[in-house]
C-alpha cells in the first residue's frame, strides 16, 4: 500500500514538471514578441513626428487661405448689404408708398428691411441724409399699415343677423364679427406694430405711437359697428333701441318710450279691468291696477330684455376678438372705450325704466313691477354666464353699470313686494270701494292675479325675498325658494282674508255680507286650484291645514248666514202656526182661516221682496251661482209644495187663488231669477 502511494506521487510530480517547462517556454516567446512590438512602435512614433513636421506647414498655410476667402466673402456680402441699404429707399419707395396690396406679409417683410437699414445708418452714419429719407419712408409705411388696418375693419366687419344670436336658454355664442381672412391680416399688422413699438418710439423721439393709432382706429370703427348691429337687430324684431344722444349732445329725456310703455300698460289694464264686470267707484284710482290673462306682462320689458341679450352677446364676442387682435396691455382699455358709450345709454335707459315703474307703483299700479322682475331675471342670467364663461369683472368699467342696474332693480322689486303686502293689509280701512251687489271685490281679483304672476317668476322672486341681491352662479335650493314664496303668498292671503272680513261689515244686510264673503272665498279657492299656488302652499304645509278645505269650510259657514233670508218663510210654511190638520170638508174658524192666509201672505211678500233685492245681487261664477240657487230651491220649493198640497183644497177663503199665487214651478223659476241682473 505504501509503495503504491509513492508511485502515484512521483507520477504526479513528473506531470507537473512537464507543465512547468511548457509555461517557461511560452513565457519566453511572449517576452520576445513584446520586445519586437515595442521596437516597432518606437519606430512608428518616430515616423509620425517626421510626418507632422512635413504636413503642419502646409495645413497652416491652407487655413490662412480659407480664412482669407471667408473674410472676403463676408466683406463682399456686407458690402452688398451696405450698397443695398443705399439703394433700398429707391428700391422700396414704390412698394411702400402704394397702399398695401393683397399680400400683407410681403409688405411687412419690406418694412423689416427698412428698419434694418435705418438701424445700420444710425449705428454707422447717424447724420447722413439717408437716415432722414429712410425714416420718412418707414413712417409712410406705418401710416399705410394703420390705414389698411382701419380699411379692413370698415370693409370686413360682418353683418350680424337674428340667426347668429343665441336661442332662448342657450349660452351666448362667440360670434365672428370679422371675415376670417381679414381678422388674420389685422392680427399680423397689430403684431408687427407692437413688435416695432420700441424701435419707433426710440428713433422718432417718442413723437409717434402707432400702437395707439391702431387701437384708436379699432375703437372708432368697432364702437360704430356695435351700435349699428344693435340698431339692426332692434329694427328686425321691431324693438325699441336704447338710443343715442340728441343732436345737441345732451342726453335724451329719461321719460323714454319704454317708460311710456309701462304707463300705457297699466292704463290699459285699468280699462280692461273695468270692462270685465268690476264697477268703477269714486276711489278706484287708489285700488290696484292689475293685468288679466290676455295681457302679456313681458310686453313692456321684451324690447329691453332682448336688446340686453343681444348686447351681451355682441360685447362678449368683441371681448374675445380684442384679445386676438389688440396688444394684451391695451385690451381692457380698448374694450372699455368700445362698450362704455352704449353701456352708458343702456344704464340710462334701465334707470329710466325703473323710474317709470316706480312712478306707477307709487299710484298703486303694482303690475309695473313685472317688467322689472323680468329685466332683473335676464340681466342676472347674462351676468352669471359672463362671469362663469369669461371671468369678466362686473365691478369695474365698462360692465359696472350692469351691476349697478341689477342692484337698483333688486332694491325696487324688494321694496315693491313689501309695499304690496302692506297695501293689502292697510286697504282694509277703505270701504267706499265695496260694490253694492256683493260681487268679487276688485282687490281680491287683483291680488290673486298678481300672486299668480309672481309664481311665474318664482325663482327670481324667491331669491329676492330671501334678501340675496345677486343670485350669482350658484342658485338657491328649490326648497328655499318654495319656502320663501309660500311664506310671502300665505302672508298676502291672510292679509286679504282679514281685509275682506272688514269690508263685509260695510253691508247692512247680513245675507249680502255673507254672499260677499262667499263670492270672494270662492274666487280665491278657484284661483288657487287653477294655478300652482295651491300646490305650492300645500307642499310647504303652512299652518298644517288643508287650505282648500279651509276655504270650503268658510264658504259653508257663510252659506248658513246667507240662508237667514228665508228663515221667516220657512217658519211660516211650517205647521207650528196651525195645530190642526184640515180636510176639504172641514169648516174652519175665522182665526184658522186668518192663520192660513197669513202663511201665504208672508211667503208671497217675502219671495217678491227677496226677488227684488237679490236680483240686484251678483254671483259672477256660474257654477257657484247655480249651487246657491239650487240650495235655495232645495230648501224652499219642496216645503212650499207641501204647504200648497195641505191647504189648496181647504176652504180658508172664498178664493184660495187670491193667496196661493205661485205654483211650485213658479217658485222655482222665481228663485232661479236671483242674482240675474238682466231681468
Amino acid at each position: 500500500m505504501a509503495t503504491g502511494g509513492v508511485v502515484l506521487i512521483e507520477a504526479q510530480l513528473k506531470e507537473d514538471r512537464a507543465k512547468l517547462e511548457s509555461l517557461k517556454s511560452m513565457l519566453k516567446k511572449s517576452s520576445n514578441l513584446t520586445e519586437n512590438m515595442k521596437e516597432r512602435l518606437t519606430q512608428f512614433d518616430d515616423r509620425l513626428v517626421r510626418l507632422k513636421g512635413q504636413i503642419m506647414p502646409v495645413y497652416n498655410e491652407m487655413q490662412i487661405k480659407i480664412r482669407a476667402q471667408t473674410n472676403g466673402e463676408l466683406a463682399i456680402k456686407e458690402l452688398d448689404k451696405v450698397a443695398r441699404y443705399y439703394c433700398l429707399r429707391e428700391e422700396l419707395d414704390s412698394a411702400i408708398n402704394n397702399h398695401i396690396s393683397s399680400s400683407i406679409p410681403d409688405y411687412i417683410r419690406n418694412m423689416k428691411e427698412l428698419s434694418k437699414a435705418i438701424k445700420f445708418f444710425l449705428d454707422n452714419n447717424p447724420n447722413s441724409n439717408e437716415v432722414k429719407k429712410l425714416k420718412e419712408l418707414f413712417q409712410t409705411g406705418l401710416n399705410n399699415m394703420c390705414k389698411e388696418f382701419e380699411d379692413l375693419l370698415k370693409k370686413k366687419n360682418k353683418n350680424i343677423s337674428i340667426e347668429d344670436m343665441a336661442k332662448e336658454g342657450e349660452t351666448p355664442p362667440i360670434i365672428p364679427l370679422l371675415v376670417p381672412d381679414a381678422k388674420a391680416s389685422l392680427m399680423q399688422i397689430s403684431k408687427w406694430v407692437e413688435e416695432n413699438h420700441e424701435f419707433v418710439k426710440t428713433n422718432y423721439d417718442g413723437k409717434l405711437d402707432f400702437v395707439n393709432v391702431i387701437c384708436n382706429n379699432y375703437v372708432n370703427v368697432q364702437k360704430r359697428y356695435l351700435r349699428e348691429r344693435l340698431e339692426g337687430l332692434a329694427s328686425t324684431e321691431q324693438l325699441v333701441m336704447f338710443s343715442t344722444n340728441t343732436p345737441h349732445g345732451g342726453r335724451r329725456a329719461r321719460n323714454s318710450e319704454l317708460t311710456r310703455k309701462v304707463s300705457k300698460l297699466t292704463r290699459d289694464s285699468t280699462k280692461r279691468q273695468s270692462k270685465r264686470g268690476h264697477k268703477r267707484t269714486p276711489s278706484d284710482h287708489t285700488s290696484i291696477q292689475s293685468i288679466k290673462e290676455d295681457i302679456n306682462v313681458e310686453k313692456t320689458a321684451r324690447s329691453f330684455s332682448k336688446l340686453a341679450v343681444y348686447f351681451t352677446q355682441l360685447i362678449r364676442s368683441e371681448y374675445y376678438q380684442i384679445k386676438d387682435i389688440i396688444p394684451a396691455p391695451l385690451c381692457e382699455k380698448v374694450f372699455m372705450k368700445i362698450v362704455e358709450p352704449v353701456m352708458t345709454d343702456f344704464e340710462s335707459e334701465g334707470m329710466s325704466l325703473v323710474k317709470g315703474a316706480k312712478e306707477q307703483i307709487l299710484h298703486n299700479n303694482w303690475v309695473a313691477v313685472f317688467p322689472l322682475i323680468m329685466f332683473y331675471q335676464n340681466l342676472n342670467k347674462l351676468k352669471c354666464i359672463l362671469i362663469s364663461e369669461d371671468s369678466l369683472d362686473f365691478e369695474r368699467p365698462p360692465l359696472a353699470p350692469i351691476s349697478n342696474l341689477i342692484s337698483v332693480i333688486t332694491n325696487c322689486v324688494k321694496e315693491t313686494l313689501d309695499q304690496f303686502k302692506c297695501f293689502v293689509e292697510d286697504d282694509a280701512a277703505k270701504t267706499s270701494n265695496v260694490a253694492s251687489d256683493g260681487t268679487v271685490h276688485q282687490l281680491t281679483s287683483n291680488v290673486m292675479s298678481i300672486c299668480g304672476q309672481l309664481l311665474a317668476f318664482e325663482e327670481t322672486v324667491g331669491t329676492l325675498l330671501k334678501g340675496i341681491q345677486h343670485q350669482g352662479t350658484r342658485a338657491l335650493p328649490k326648497s328655499n325658494i318654495h319656502r320663501q314664496m309660500a311664506t310671502y303668498i300665505n302672508g298676502i292671503l291672510k292679509a286679504l282674508e282679514k281685509n275682506l272680513e272688514s269690508k263685509s261689515k260695510v253691508y247692512d244686510n247680513r245675507c249680502l255680507s255673507a254672499l260677499f264673503l262667499m263670492n270672494n272665498y270662492n274666487y280665491i279657492r278657484k284661483n288657487l286650484q287653477e294655478s300652482e299656488l295651491l300646490h305650492l302652499l300645500q307642499d310647504t304645509h303652512h299652518d298644517g291645514v288643508d287650505l282648500d278645505g279651509r276655504y270650503i269650510d268658510w264658504i259653508h259657514r257663510q252659506m248658513e248666514v246667507y240662508r237667514l233670508w228665508y228663515q221667516g218663510i220657512t217658519e211660516a210654511m211650517s205647521d207650528n202656526t196651525t195645530s190642526a190638520v184640515f180636510k176639504e170638508s172641514d169648516k174652519l174658524k175665522d182665526s184658522q182661516k186668518d192663520a192660513i192666509k197669513q202663511k201665504f201672505k208672508t211667503f208671497n211678500a217675502t219671495l217678491e221682496e227677496q226677488l227684488r233685492i237679490q236680483q240686484k245681487w251678483a254671483i259672477p261664477d256660474p257654477g257657484f251661482r247655480d249651487w246657491v240657487r239650487e240650495s235655495n230651491i232645495e230648501a224652499i220649493v219642496l216645503q212650499y209644495c207641501d204647504m200648497v198640497q195641505r191647504y189648496e183644497k181647504v176652504n180658508f177663503s172664498s178664493n184660495n187663488r187670491k193667496y196661493i199665487i205661485y205654483t211650485p214651478d213658479d217658485v222655482e223659476k222665481t228663485l232661479s231669477m236671483f242674482f240675474d241682473q238682466k231681468f
